[in-house]
């Protein structure tokens, strides 16, 4: 986490001690969720070790939505700032280790101390620009061509999740993305 912070902002041990207070150490184990569907996400995580995936389920189909590292920020970010239910679920992949923010202290610590409030605005923009990549990609690039940047972008991703999370990341079934792979 400090790490993390230092790309953004410069803090005092002090600062920086005050910050992660607000935050709890949490263990989750292999599949376990961390955020649930149909209710408002009031908390934000930090992946301090482990690996998460956030899905949807749309018509029986469960649709992976997004992979979360180490040294990630994850939420559904759409219910964090609207304060609406969300769709989104985030499930642990592996055992995973995250800071968890509650967002009220969050927003509070914010208040009184204005320079992590980059923070928040890293993290809004991290997820804009996340998203209109993912679009990109879909507009622009065959599946050969998104599955290779993937690969690219994330090579341990393939030896976390099965076949089929990485399928429905890139929309396609897991026999499609068979085939593509033999064709490589």
């Amino acid at each position: 986490m400090r790490k993390f912070l230092s790309k953004y902002i410069d803090f005092s041990e002090e600062e920086y001690e005050s910050f992660i207070s607000i935050a709890k150490t949490k263990k989750y184990s292999k599949n376990e969720y961390l955020l649930n569907a149909n209710r408002s996400a009031q908390k934000l995580f930090f992946v301090k070790s482990g690996f998460m995936r956030g899905f949807r389920i749309q018509e029986g189909n469960d649709i992976t939505h997004h992979f979360y590292l180490d040294n990630w920020l994850a939420t559904d970010y759409e219910s964090y700032l609207t304060g609406n239910r969300g769709e989104l679920y985030i499930q642990a992949v592996v055992d995973t280790t995250v800071y968890e923010f509650d967002k009220i202290s969050l927003y509070t610590f914010f208040e009184s101390h204005e320079k992590f409030e980059k923070i928040r605005i890293i993290q809004a923009e991290d997820a804009y620009l996340q998203m209109v990549r993912r679009l990109k990609n879909f507009q622009y690039m065959e599946l050969k061509e998104r599955y290779l940047e993937l690969i690219n972008r994330n090579p341990e991703l393939f030896n976390l999740v099965p076949q089929r999370y990485i399928a429905s990341y890139l929309g396609v079934t897991p026999q499609s993305l068979s085939r593509l792979k033999n064709e490589l």
